[in-house]
């Protein structure tokens, strides 16, 4: 158990592996840390090595852990708050390069992630919400037919690709509007834990950015960890778990996830055989896989350092020309990020003041903040930025 995943986070597999094997595993489990540092695929094997029949080796082929491989896993119940597109398109480009079982798993991993937010327990509550569940069980009834393909050539992967990029549309517009998990999610959840009829099997429900929840989904959420039913478990993912209401961290088994350093990066990668081609992170590979214009991000977020640092206004064309690049609230995040790694080399190099370079940092942070939790339009948020940190210049 965890042996696929020890190379990268040794200690955390060391310790989750002794809690199951000594009966100690906690019902409620907070995963906090980076992006990229695993924090998913820890509660995704967790999950499995509880479920499974026998003794949880990686290669078990109990009819649970087979069903695990690709998540086709009617126990699972996920909300995630994450960049679901970029994290399938890497992995179809890798399908369409590899057309290997390793690359087609991945990949039908990675969507059932997505689709598992589509779980039967949340009943669509309006016309959009159905079609978009019409949608998920398209998607999924094509990696049910792709997962019965015992050889597939790069021609015929290519074609799945497609066909799959094509159904998936409406299920990545929908994942750009959403946020974190609701009252009414919490509700279903808590009628689903509660079913009886389902057997001996054990229900896991992973939930992610729940410190952007409000508040009645939180205290709503509280009741069912203050005690949560037999062999149900809970897994809180995290990028700011001090963020999170002190009476659900007191509920809570806390895991510090670290981010991966280049050696596990570089091992991480090794499987999509990219030759000569390096990644300082997951997150580069996998944005840049995804579509994004991680150098042009930083080209924006360099102009607007510029005029800030230079107390001159942008033309009111090459500002909107700047804003015409960032349309939507991913792109956004990411300029705001370089951002403020520039606005620290600043300070550091004296090139502003602590104080305007604190204030300034205020800004962005707060707008960062609010583009998280609230979902708005990038390109309006940005040019309002702009404006104040010129008006604090």
């Amino acid at each position: 158990m965890f042996e696929l995943l020890e190379p990268f986070q040794k200690a955390l597999a060391t310790q989750m592996r002794s809690q199951i094997q000594e009966g100690t595993f906690s019902q409620v489990n907070l995963f906090g840390g980076p992006r990229y540092s695993l924090r998913m695929s820890f509660a995704l094997e967790a999950a499995r090595v509880l479920s499974c029949r026998r003794q949880g080796e990686s290669n078990c082929g109990c009819e649970s852990c087979r069903k695990f491989a690709t998540l086709g896993e009617p126990n699972v119940l996920i909300v995630s708050q994450r960049d679901h597109k970029s994290m399938i398109e890497t992995r179809l480009d890798a399908f369409c390069r590899l057309y290997n079982d390793c690359s087609k798993i991945e990949l039908m991993r990675a969507i059932r992630i997505l689709l598992l937010q589509y779980h039967p327990s949340f009943s669509p509550a309006t016309a959009s919400q159905n079609s978009l569940y019409d949608a998920a069980s398209s998607v999924n009834e094509l990696l049910i037919s792709l997962g019965q393909e015992r050889e597939i050539g790069q021609k015929e992967a290519k074609k799945w690709a497609e066909e799959i990029r094509s159904s998936l549309k409406p299920l990545y517009a929908a994942n750009r509007r959403n946020t974190t998990v609701t009252i009414a999610q919490v509700r279903a959840i808590d009628e689903w834990v509660n079913q009886t009829g389902m057997g001996s099997n054990k229900r896991f429900i992973i939930l992610e950015a729940m410190e952007q929840a409000n508040v009645s989904a939180r205290n709503s959420l509280l009741k069912i960890l203050e005690e949560p039913p037999e062999d149900t478990y809970f897994f809180l993912i995290s990028e700011f778990p001090s963020r999170i209401m002190s009476t659900i961290l007191s509920r809570v088994r806390r895991y510090v996830f670290p981010p991966l350093g280049k050696e596990e990066v570089m091992h991480y990668l090794e499987p999509y055989y990219l030759h000569d081609r390096q990644y300082e992170s997951l997150e580069q590979f996998y944005l840049e896989g995804g579509g994004m214009d991680l150098n042009k991000n930083r080209q924006i977020a360099g102009m607007i350092f510029s005029s800030v640092q230079s107390n001159r206004y942008l033309l009111l064309s090459d500002l909107q020309l700047l804003l015409s690049n960032v349309d939507d609230v991913d792109g956004y995040e990411y300029v705001l990020r370089a951002l403020l790694d520039m606005l620290a080399d600043a300070l550091e190099q004296e090139l502003l003041s602590a104080d305007l370079a604190f204030r300034l940092s205020s800004l962005v942070s707060s707008s960062y903040s609010e583009g998280q939790l609230y979902n708005q339009n990038g390109r309006l948020m940005l040019e309002a930025l702009y404006y104040r940190m010129m008006e604090e210049r």
